[in-house]
C-alpha cells in the first residue's frame, strides 16, 4: 500500500483525529453506509473530537432523512449527554417532526452532508460561511497541510481538496508532502472527476506526473 493512502488509512488508536479525517472522507464517499456513520459518532464522542459530534450526528440524521426512526432515537439517546442545549434541541425537534424541514439551516462542525433546510439557503450565505473558514484558517494556520486537515475534519472536504490542489498548481517546486495529503483525499473520497481534472490541469501546466500519481489514477478505475 502507498504511503499516501496508508497515512490516511491508519486506526491508530492514539491518534483518533487521523481516524476522524479518514471517516469523514468515506462518509463523503459513502453516505449511504450507515456503519461508517455510527463508527464516526462513536469516535466523536471522544473527549477530543466532541467539537464534531453534533455533526456527526446530523450527517446521520441526513442520511436517513424522513427513516430509520428507533435507530436515530438511539443514537440520539446514547449522544445526548454529550451535546450542548441548543444542540439537543435541534435534534429532538427533528425527530419529534421526523424531517428537518421546518428547521433552520445550521451546519454544525464536523457535518459534510448537506440537510434539506440547508439546501434552501442562499449562494450569498455559502459564500460567507466559505469567508469566514478562510479567515480563521489563514489566522491560526501556516502551511497548506495543516489548513487542508483542520477543513477536512470541519466537514469542508472540497475546501479542503481546493487549498491542496491550488498549492501544488502554484509552487514551481515540486511539493511532495502536499501531494500525499491531497492523493489521501481523492482516495478517501473516490473522487473520480476531481482526480482526473487536476491531472489534467498538471499536464497542462507542463509538470510531470508522480508515480503516485500514475498510482491512484489506476485505483480510480475502480471507483
Amino acid at each position: 500500500m502507498t504511503s499516501f493512502i496508508s497515512d490516511l488509512n491508519s486506526t491508530d488508536s492514539k491518534d483518533p483525529l487521523r481516524k476522524w479525517r479518514r471517516l469523514t472522507l468515506a462518509v463523503s464517499a459513502n453516505p449511504k453506509e450507515l456503519s461508517i456513520h455510527t463508527q464516526r459518532i462513536m469516535l466523536a464522542m471522544d473527549i477530543h473530537l466532541q467539537p464534531y459530534l453534533s455533526g456527526a450526528l446530523q450527517d446521520f440524521f441526513t442520511t436517513l432523512k424522513t427513516t430509520g426512526r428507533p435507530v436515530k432515537e438511539k443514537m440520539f439517546n446514547l449522544t445526548s449527554p454529550l451535546l450542548g442545549v441548543s444542540s439537543r434541541a435541534y435534534f429532538r425537534e427533528w425527530l419529534d417532526k421526523n424531517t428537518d424541514h421546518h428547521l433552520d439551516c445550521i451546519r454544525y462542525p464536523g457535518a459534510t452532508l448537506i440537510s434539506d433546510s440547508c439546501r434552501k439557503t442562499t449562494t450569498d450565505n455559502e459564500e460567507d460561511e466559505a469567508t469566514i473558514l478562510t479567515t480563521f484558517l489563514n489566522e491560526n494556520y501556516d502551511n497548506p497541510i495543516d489548513k487542508a486537515r483542520y477543513c477536512v475534519a470541519y466537514g469542508s472536504i472540497e475546501e479542503s481538496q481546493t487549498l491542496l490542489e491550488l498549492c501544488i498548481l502554484s509552487k514551481k517546486r515540486k511539493q511532495p508532502l502536499v501531494e500525499q495529503e491531497l492523493l489521501g483525499i481523492y482516495y478517501h473520497s473516490q473522487n473520480k472527476e476531481a482526480l482526473e481534472a487536476m491531472i489534467q490541469n498538471i499536464l497542462n501546466a507542463n509538470k510531470p506526473l508522480s508515480e503516485n500519481w500514475k498510482t491512484i489514477q489506476s485505483i480510480a478505475k475502480e471507483w
